[in-house]
């Protein structure tokens, strides 16, 4: 990447990042354009000739904050872990995940979204529905993690746990002000799953 590429991809990055801290504070719909682009340290135009409009905007910053979490998950998956070790930190970047992107802008976003056919990250979520089943199919065989519970009922419970996070911005709060009533939680999830 040449200096003048390097530089584009700096201020690009840099609009996103201004968008994302702008839209958590505010809400998307009281965010202006000056005010990412005086955020940004970048002019109007550069955000326009980058996206075109807010609304395209967004929709880029959401699918990198999604493609972001997805590589995360993916990157837990296949480390070299143990599969406990795999399943507590899926946890845990659930809880990272909400709060540092799930703000109203995104989960309003995401719900418009899937009302859409063409939702993008559709198949990452289904990607990501079958890498934990197999993780748990796994965890099964190797007689970590119980057998008397279906895989379908454990899809269901962490669902839930996700629901609860993300749809619930004070649960992160309290989780902040004390990590260990995070840490009782997911212990508390691990030992439902686990022989």
């Amino acid at each position: 990447m040449n200096g003048f590429e390097k530089r584009r991809q700096e201020k690009k990055e840099a609009i996103l990042y201004a968008a994302k801290e702008l839209f958590k504070q505010y809400g998307y719909s009281k965010v202006s354009i000056a005010e990412i682009a005086k955020k940004a340290s970048v002019s109007q135009v550069s955000i326009y000739n980058f996206f075109e409009s807010k609304e395209n905007l967004k929709n880029q910053l959401l699918k990198k904050l999604w493609e972001d979490y997805y590589k995360t998950i993916i990157d837990i998956v296949n480390g070299n872990e143990s599969i406990r070790k795999k399943i507590e930190k899926f946890f845990y970047t659930v809880v990272d995940y909400s709060r540092n992107y799930t703000t109203n802008f995104v989960v309003e976003s995401l719900r418009n979204e899937l009302k859409k056919d063409e939702f993008f990250v559709g198949e990452q979520l289904s990607s990501i529905e079958e890498i934990i089943t197999s993780l748990l199919e796994e965890g099964k065989k190797e007689g970590i993690i119980k057998n008397t519970i279906t895989t379908e009922v454990m899809l269901n419970f962490i669902d839930m746990f996700r629901f609860y996070v993300i749809n619930n911005p004070q649960a992160v709060i309290n989780y902040d002000r004390n990590p260990k009533l995070l840490d009782a939680m997911i212990s508390l999830i691990l030992t439902a799953l686990m022989v």
